[in-house]
């Protein structure tokens, strides 16, 4: 698979929970200015990370950071050159540091990049299926969603946490796909937020409920959205709430972008569904216009195979850009 676009339109957080959901072996890399990062995923799980601003190499990290002296790390590097082993593995099995804190520092380093694309304000993307032999190497594999869920716990500016939240009228729900408990490290006070999200209280009750501060409710419920347990309830909105935040949306999506989302959805060229959504999207111009085409375009939907493919695509959709023409077309089939 490959997948290109702008984290304007395709945030990192939906990014992240898809590659982790699909279990994507492969290369993410995400550009902004003259930065580079590289995430590595395996089997769904991060296993590195880069970023061109800063000095990545393993050794070098570990060594500024005082895990190791410069003389382990050169005799260490001496010996992985020499039997063709990752650095990583050298240090453990020589004792410099233990797999534990090796995990550990990995954890944090990969937290850190993530935290870094949290902040950017726009930028570029591009993931693809690349094999990764981890043969011989010391096997550390960090949950996406957990460095996602321990990234944005540090963000401490408000100004930018209400941008990446919705908005205080949005009704929030517990994500029909949550995984169980435990599978995400959650500390009191996020569950304390999660009990109160019920289907129906807004953004504005449930930080209001919560009885936390401005800043820390909203770094509380950003990070529940950003794992994945909390997302909006496209039920409680009316067509023209539905449609003005469609209309947003796609207008930040070029042809390109659009046709390349529709064949990661599984949408075959050939697909009445494909067609349907690509003319909703080319009159996706004003809320009016857009309500106008779900409705003439949900009648071209009359099979119950077509009808099936479209709650399929409505409960497993993971293009957020996507997610109001669906609901829209839905509600316009079913009428």
């Amino acid at each position: 698979m490959s997948l290109s676009g702008r984290l304007e339109i395709f945030d990192l957080g939906s990014l992240l929970r898809m590659l982790t959901r699909e279990r994507r072996t492969g290369r993410l890399v995400l550009r902004y200015g003259d930065n580079t990062i590289q995430v590595f995923l395996y089997d769904g799980s991060v296993v590195y990370a880069t970023e061109t601003r800063k000095n990545n190499r393993l050794g070098m990290l570990l060594k500024e950071s005082g895990y190791i002296t410069q003389s382990a790390l050169d005799e260490c590097l001496a010996l992985s050159l020499k039997n063709k082993e990752r650095l990583g593995k050298t240090l453990v099995q020589k004792g410099v540091v233990s797999l534990e804190r090796l995990n550990q520092f990995l954890l944090r380093q990969a937290e850190n990049t993530v935290y870094n694309v949290l902040l950017w304000d726009s930028g570029g993307f591009e993931y693809n299926d690349v094999p990764l032999n981890l043969g011989g190497a010391v096997e550390y594999k960090l949950d996406a969603v957990d460095v996602l869920l321990g990234a944005s716990r540090r963000i401490d500016a408000i100004g930018i946490i209400r941008k990446m939240t919705p908005g205080d009228t949005d009704i929030l729900k517990i994500a029909a796909d949550m995984v169980g408990d435990g599978e995400i490290r959650r500390n009191a006070d996020e569950s304390k937020v999660l009990a109160l999200i019920d289907g129906n209280r807004s953004v504005r009750q449930v930080l209001d409920k919560s009885g936390f501060d401005e800043l820390a409710a909203y770094k509380i419920l950003y990070s529940l959205i950003s794992s994945g347990k909390v997302e909006i309830s496209m039920s409680k909105m009316t067509p023209e709430e539905l449609a003005a935040r469609a209309v947003k949306a796609l207008g930040k999506v070029d042809p390109r972008q659009f046709r390349e989302a529709l064949d990661h959805l599984g949408l075959k060229r050939s697909s009445s569904l494909r067609v349907v959504l690509a003319r909703i999207f080319r009159e996706a111009l004003s809320e009016e216009q857009i309500m106008t085409a779900a409705k003439n375009q949900a009648l071209k939907i009359s099979s119950p195979e077509e009808k099936n493919a479209l709650r399929k695509l409505r409960e497993e959709n993971r293009v957020p850009f996507f997610r109001e023409i669906i609901e829209l077309l839905c509600r316009s089939v079913a009428a």
